[in-house]
């Protein structure tokens, strides 16, 4: 496959254009990617008009979002560097484009310990296999019998365009902090390669230079934000600073303060609770999407080390407040709520929204923890039938959740999020 940088590859002839239509295209209904093969060596917008069933100015669309991908037979030399690359001086483009994806694909890094070696080698060659699909975002050239993946429906955001100036909150030489709106996600989707946090940042807030005076391609996510919360989000302009803020978590030097709105008081003090380290692996699948905690230690440290993560967080304020039905489709149902402020001491996947929901003090429209509100894994034989029947009814949010990563602190910087969504009806 061939792309477009080069113009000796891609001639303006090669690339199909079509005068656009005043036709609307039929939209389907669902996220679901269409797949086919090249049927001939030619246009890439030219396959995925075909195959997609769309025009060709729809099909260049969908290039541009990033809802292409293209399966390569094999890696390109650049490919394989890019794999160990350093991201310092001569970091390829490639590597910088797909920084904002999760690590570990392709590092070459596998577990060695034998009772995991042959599971591992076999995630390993699987991940390896699904990194040949790569996202083509620019006019390029397929072969004949190229695999090609489309999203003819492809997600979008439009929380992205929330990200006003004012949502800057913090910049230097390597960092950049925003205030990141719900229902943003900070990595990109299959889908979606535009409307994420670093491609909005980059877009509506850029450009931005690094201590060099280079200009930034896009920012490299340090850490996530769930879609469905709002508040800080570190980024960095190279992967230097990636490093740097690393290296902060793991010597816990970061500080990271939430604030939680729920319909129970939160009881005040320090909560240290276990995850089943299994079902929080990245990448697990066939057991429910909520992560069921444990308040009970582990028998012994060897168990505590091999199977279990544990959480931790301080809840140091939990106050009543009043809340009007207001702007953001918000009933409060005239029940009593509660704002607690929420120092994070470790990160885990969902750990405030699993944590306070383990209390019997679920996040209010947290409809993926709502329904197992007071269920731990210390008493999942008591009522194994409605615990069945909750896990059953957890659903992925599609609105703003009451809670806010609302302050971060880090090597000497300070920021802090704007006012939460319910702020506006807080009496």
């Amino acid at each position: 496959m061939d792309f477009a940088n080069d113009d000796d590859h891609v001639r303006e002839a090669d690339v199909v254009q079509e005068v656009p239509e005043k036709v609307i295209i039929p939209r389907p209904q669902n996220n679901r990617c269409k797949k086919g093969v090249a049927a001939s060596t030619g246009a890439l917008n030219q396959e995925v008009s075909r195959i997609a069933s769309i025009n060709l100015e729809e099909a260049n669309r969908l290039i541009e979002m990033g809802a292409v991908w293209a399966r390569m037979e094999a890696l390109t030399e650049e490919d394989v560097l890019s794999q160990y690359d350093d991201f310092g001086a001569g970091a390829s483009m490639t590597s910088a484009q797909y920084a904002d994806l999760p690590k570990g694909w392709g590092s070459g890094e596998w577990n060695e310990d034998e009772d995991d070696q042959e599971q591992d080698l076999n995630m390993y060659i699987e991940m390896m296999y699904s990194q040949r699909y790569r996202r083509i975002m620019q006019p390029a050239i397929v072969e004949r019998g190229t695999d090609i993946r489309v999203y003819p429906n492809p997600r979008r955001f439009p929380a992205c365009y929330e990200l006003t100036k004012e949502r800057l909150l913090y910049e230097d030489t390597t960092f950049i902090v925003v205030d990141k709106p719900a229902l943003l996600p900070t990595q990109p989707d299959a889908s979606n390669y535009a409307e994420c946090c670093p491609g909005c940042v980059n877009e509506l807030m850029g450009p931005f230079q690094t201590i060099d005076g280079d200009p930034v391609a896009r920012p490299l996510l340090c850490h996530r934000v769930d879609s469905v919360v709002g508040g800080c989000v570190v980024m960095s302009k190279d992967q230097n600073g990636q490093k740097v803020f690393n290296k902060l978590q793991q010597e816990r030097k970061l500080k990271k303060v939430y604030l939680a709105l729920t319909t129970k008081p939160v009881p005040l003090g320090m909560h240290i609770h276990w995850m089943w380290a299994p079902q929080s692996a990245r990448g697990s699948s066939g057991g429910p999407p909520c992560q069921m905690l444990s308040h009970t230690p582990p028998v012994s440290r060897r168990k505590a080390r091999e199977s279990w993560i544990r959480c931790i967080l301080e809840v140091v304020k939990c106050e009543q407040v009043e809340i009007s039905k207001g702007l953001h489709g918000y009933d409060p149902d005239g029940k009593i709520h509660y704002q607690s402020t929420i120092r994070l001491v470790t990160g885990r996947k969902h750990q405030v929204r699993a944590q306070l929901a383990s209390l019997g003090c679920p996040i209010i429209r947290d409809t993926l923890y709502e329904p197992i509100a007071g269920y731990t894994l210390d008493n999942i034989e008591d009522d194994e039938a409605g615990l069945d029947d909750a896990i059953a009814n957890c659903k992925i949010p599609v609105e703003p959740i009451g809670l806010q990563a609302h302050a971060i602190l880090f090597g000497g910087i300070r920021a802090k999020a704007l006012q939460p969504w319910w702020a506006d009806e807080v009496l």
